[in-house]
This record gives structure tokens, sequence and C-alpha cells, in this order.
């Protein structure tokens, strides 16, 4: 496998992590809407991001903990900002390894679609959610098309959807990451809908999207539109 221990690096990663889930949602209760674009809501935006980055690979890091998965963090590998080695003692644990960084990020879209208290107009939790919807996109295309991030390295792998690949199979893969592709896009609409410049007839449910399980596994998606 490709990991051992877990660096000092890792270490403080995880408490970086948890200092800036305060961040996250400690501060989303801010009720005021914010409409155009100032200085003060670029740093809010990014600032959003930046804090569903650190809850992504936090993610990776608690289900690693509660596996008992070797991690050995580094900055600048894998073609991404930071990344990880692991040394899993099963698939299943390396399934859920690999996995758990992008569901991490749409549990947390869940968290802020149904809690009412969150200001959906707030520019951090804006930050939060365009990256929560595009990080799963962009994944997979690299995954199915590009292959940048996610790729064979010899025996060894590269990228989250690739490691679901390696600890499950292609099949498996696949329908994951279609999964998390449908997930972020049905979430995405749902947040649309709450935002205050949003066309009135979206907010008033002329059209719809829906997800259901199929029996031969995978999830559907239906859009309607009421005339």
């Amino acid at each position: 496998m490709r990991g051992l221990g877990i660096s000092r690096r890792g270490i403080w990663y995880q408490v970086f992590l948890v200092g800036l889930t305060v961040i996250v949602f400690g501060g989303t209760r801010v009720r005021a809407s914010e409409t155009s674009v100032t200085c003060n809501s670029l740093i809010k935006f990014a600032a959003g991001v930046v804090s569903v980055y650190a809850i992504h690979e936090g993610s990776h890091a608690i289900v690693a903990g509660l596996t008992g998965t070797h991690l050995d963090w580094e900055i600048g590998t894998y073609n991404q900002p930071m990344g990880f080695t692991e040394d899993c003692s099963s698939d299943a644990k390396g399934f859920a390894v690999d996995s758990a960084g992008l569901l991490g990020q749409l549990l947390t879209s869940e968290v802020i679609l149904q809690t009412d208290a969150i200001n959906k107009n707030d520019a951090f939790v804006r930050g939060m959610m365009a990256w929560n919807i595009a990080n799963p996109i962009i994944y997979a295309f690299d995954y199915w098309f590009i292959r940048i991030s996610n790729k064979q390295n010899g025996r060894g792998y590269q990228g989250d959807l690739e490691g679901v690949e390696h600890y499950s199979t292609k099949s498996t893969a696949n329908v994951f990451t279609l999964s998390m592709v449908a997930i972020a896009a049905f979430q995405g609409y749902r947040f649309l809908k709450t935002q205050s410049w949003a066309p009135h007839w979206l907010k008033q449910g002329a059209c719809g999207i829906d997800l259901e399980a199929i029996p031969s596994g995978g999830l559907a998606m239906t859009y309607s539109i009421t005339f």
C-alpha cells in the first residue's frame, strides 16, 4: 500500500480543521443578504471555499481515525494542494477513507440546506455551497476524461475516485461518481431556489428535480415543469 504513519503536519491539519469548522457553523447566523460584489463579500466567499476544502480533507482524516488507517499528509503532491498516502488493511476501509471527502461535502451541503438558522444568501455560505456543488462535478470530469488528479500510478493510484475503484470495482466507482454528481446537482438546484436573486418562477415550484433509487442500482434523476 502507499502510506506509512501519520505526520505531525497531519495532526496539526486536523486541529486546523476543527477551528475552521467552528468558524463555518458559528458564522453562518449572519442574516444580512449580500446581493452586491464587494471586497468583503469576495473574501468571505473565498473563506467559504477554503473551509469546504478543509472539511473534505478532514473527512478523510476522521474516517481514517475511525477505521484505524494510518495517513501521511504532504503538501503539493498528486496534483493537489494537499494529499495523503494511506495503509489500509482491507478494501472496505480503503473505500471508506477515499469516499469520505466527497461524502463529507454532500453532508455539509445537506446541513446548510436543512438548517433554517443558516443564511443562504451570506457570501461565506455561498462560497461553501459553490465548492460543494462544483467539486464533485470536477472530480467526475477528471476521473472520466482528463485523468490528471485521478489515475493509476504503477500498482498504486492517486485521487479519491481512483481510490474508490482501487478498493472496489470500476462499475462501483462509476455508480459512486454518478451518484455524487447527481446529488450535488440536486443540492445546487435546491440552493438556487433560496437565493434572493433567483427568478420568481423558480422559487414558486414551477419546476422540480427529484432523485430516486432504481432496482438495478444507482439513482434516477427526473426534471418536471408545471405549465
